[in-house]
């Protein structure tokens, strides 16, 4: 009978230049202003007036500024961690991969859950407030519940379209909006404090009480005040997620320390 020809196995080299490349962040993909600016955008200006600034005034009793300063310590603190952080490691993942990798991976994977859970809820909150304003300003009912879906899933569908396509175009979108906001920020601001100042009815006089922790007759709350000025910091740390794909990497902290000279 003929023999049978041995088929060769494939070795493992040659098994190894088939294996697919780890999937990975584009790199040098946006500046660091726009990293910058996706920071500032993502801490959302134009949110935190439309749903924070009033209940802030009213549960410190207009002694906003103070805890505003107070607040910003602890936050400058975490910022330099998540700045050390990077530096040790730079990834998109940031919080549950530091936690996993240092810590524990449960909690690390507890932690991409919180992530993942305040993303959600940061993300949905603006364009629940969205919907309402855009029909008011068309004369239409606020309390159409057809239309404030129909609004929202839209930005929603919009904005998810923007991301699927890369960082590239999320970062221009991000610096568009925030421009936007901020310029309508200073307005508002500047009419507000001008109308404040004037004594216009309705009005609360600018007194030292605005600059204490308890607020105009002491009835402010200085714990409600933390819980509020928290959310209006937070979306700062977006700049972290896309540290990866920033360019000038050994100016940043996005630069891991093996590569640093």
């Amino acid at each position: 009978m003929p023999r049978k020809r041995a088929v060769p196995q494939p070795t493992t080299a040659a098994a190894s230049q088939v294996s697919m490349p780890a999937p990975k962040l584009e790199p040098d993909a946006i500046s660091v202003a726009q990293d910058t600016f996706i920071g500032a955008a993502l801490v959302g200006p134009s949110v935190s007036v439309a749903l924070t600034l009033a209940a802030l005034a009213a549960t410190t009793a207009y002694a906003g500024p103070a805890v505003l300063a107070l607040t910003a310590i602890p936050m400058i603190v975490i910022a330099n961690t998540y700045r050390r952080l990077n530096l040790w490691n730079a990834n998109c993942g940031a919080s549950f991969e530091w936690v996993g990798r240092a810590i524990n991976p449960y909690l690390g994977f507890l932690t991409g859950w919180l992530m993942a859970a305040g993303t959600l809820i940061g993300t949905l909150s603006p364009v629940v407030v969205l919907a309402p304003s855009v029909l008011a300003i068309f004369n239409q009912s606020t309390t159409n519940k057809v239309s404030n879906v129909a609004i929202a899933t839209g930005v929603s569908v919009i904005m998810l379209i923007i991301a699927v396509a890369g960082i590239r175009l999320s970062a221009r979108t991000q610096v568009t909006i925030g421009v936007i906001e901020y310029l309508i920020l200073i307005v508002l601001a500047v009419w507000g404090l001008s109308w404040v100042l004037e004594h216009h009815a309705g009005t609360y006089a600018v007194t030292a009480s605005w600059f204490s922790l308890h607020g105009i007759g002491g009835k402010g709350s200085l714990a409600a005040g933390f819980l509020i000025i928290v959310f209006m910091y937070s979306g700062w740390d977006g700049t972290v997620y896309v540290n990866e794909e920033v360019r000038t990497g050994a100016a940043t902290p996005a630069r891991p320390l093996s590569r640093r000279s």
